[in-house]
C-alpha cells in the first residue's frame, strides 16, 4: 500500500469514527430558532433554553427535591418553557429524524402530571386524574423553510427518569437512567390503577425502559428527514381559561436517528481538509504509480 493511499485511508477512519460519536453524542433540540411567549405563559417561565438537551430527570428544587416521575414532573425555570398563548417555539435538532414505518419518531417531554391516590406511594386513578396537560399546534420541517403540519397534538404522557426508584417521589437520583430515545407507544389510560413500583403490572412495567413522553409520527409528511419541530398555541377567542404549552424536551428515537444537522466544527474541518488534500494525494498515487 502506498503513502498516499496509507493517508487517504486514515484520514477518512477518523471522519467515520467522529461521525459515529456525534450520532452517539446527542439525540435532542440543540438550538432554539425563534421564540414568542405569547400571552399569559405561566409565570417565571419564559427562557426558551429550557427546552435544549435532554429531558429532566431530576427536579433538583431545594423545596421539593424529588426523581422526575408520573407523579413528579418537572417544573422549575430551567427544566420547562412556557408557550403561551399565540406564542411559538421553533427548535432545530441534533440530528435529523428519518421516518420509519414501524414506530414514532420524536418524542416531546413535557409538564404533565398524575395524581397520585396513595401519596406517597404512587397510586393512578381509574381513569388517571391529570394535572398540566397542554396540547400545541405541531409543525416539522427539514431545512426550517418549508414546513408539515402534524395537526394539533395533546400533550398527556408524563417523564421517567429512572427505571430502579422505589418512589415516584425519591429524592435522591436513581441509578438506572430509562431511555428518553426509547419510543413509549402506550396511551395515557394505560395508566389506570397502577402504581409506580412493585412489580408485575406497574407503571416501570408498563414503561419498559422507556422514559415516557408524547412521541410524533412523521412518516405520513411525505418528508425524508426532519431537523426542525415547531410548537404553536392558539389564541384562546372565546376568552375564556388561559392556554399555554410548558416543554421539556424533544429527542430522536434510536431507530430514527440521522446525521448532524449541522456538522460539529471538528468534522468540519476535517470534512474541508479532505476536500483539500485528496486531489494532492491522488496526483502523488499516480506519480508512484508511474515510477514503478
Amino acid at each position: 500500500m502506498n503513502r498516499a493511499f496509507s493517508v487517504t485511508l486514515t484520514l477518512f477512519s477518523v471522519l467515520i469514527t467522529l461521525s459515529s460519536a456525534h450520532r452517539a453524542a446527542a439525540q435532542y433540540a440543540e438550538q432554539v430558532i425563534s421564540f414568542s411567549g405569547g400571552s399569559m405563559p405561566a409565570s417565571g417561565l419564559g427562557f426558551a433554553s429550557s427546552a435544549l438537551g435532554e429531558p429532566s430527570r431530576y427536579t433538583a428544587d431545594d423545596n421539593f427535591p424529588s426523581v422526575v416521575s408520573p407523579f413528579s414532573p418537572p417544573f422549575s425555570t430551567s427544566q420547562i418553557v412556557s408557550v403561551g398563548e399565540g406564542g411559538q417555539i421553533t427548535l432545530r435538532l441534533s440530528h435529523f429524524a428519518i421516518p420509519q414505518a414501524s414506530e414514532p419518531e420524536i418524542g416531546v417531554f413535557a409538564n404533565v402530571g398524575i395524581a397520585d391516590n396513595d401519596f406517597p406511594n404512587g397510586l393512578a386513578g381509574n381513569p388517571p386524574f391529570t394535572f398540566g396537560i397542554d396540547s400545541a399546534e405541531v409543525s416539522v420541517s427539514e431545512d426550517g423553510l418549508a414546513w408539515s403540519s402534524l395537526g394539533s397534538v395533546t400533550f398527556d404522557i408524563p417523564t421517567n427518569g429512572y427505571t430502579d426508584s422505589a418512589s415516584p417521589f425519591a429524592d435522591s437520583p436513581g441509578s438506572s437512567l430509562s431511555d428518553f430515545q426509547q419510543p413509549f407507544t402506550g396511551a395515557l389510560s394505560d395508566f389506570a390503577g397502577r402504581t409506580y413500583a412493585g412489580g408485575g403490572s406497574d407503571m416501570l412495567d408498563l414503561l419498559a425502559g422507556s422514559g415516557g413522553g408524547t412521541w410524533l409520527d412523521i412518516s405520513g409528511t411525505g418528508l425524508t428527514k426532519v431537523g426542525y419541530v415547531r410548537f404553536s398555541v392558539a389564541d384562546d377567542l372565546d376568552g375564556g381559561t388561559s392556554l399555554n404549552f410548558e416543554l421539556d424536551a424533544v429527542s430522536v428515537s434510536h431507530a430514527a436517528l440521522g446525521q448532524r444537522t449541522v456538522p460539529e466544527p471538528a468534522t468540519a474541518i476535517l470534512i474541508g481538509f479532505a476536500l483539500l488534500t485528496l486531489p494532492v494525494l491522488r496526483r502523488q498515487a499516480a506519480r508512484a504509480a508511474a515510477a514503478r
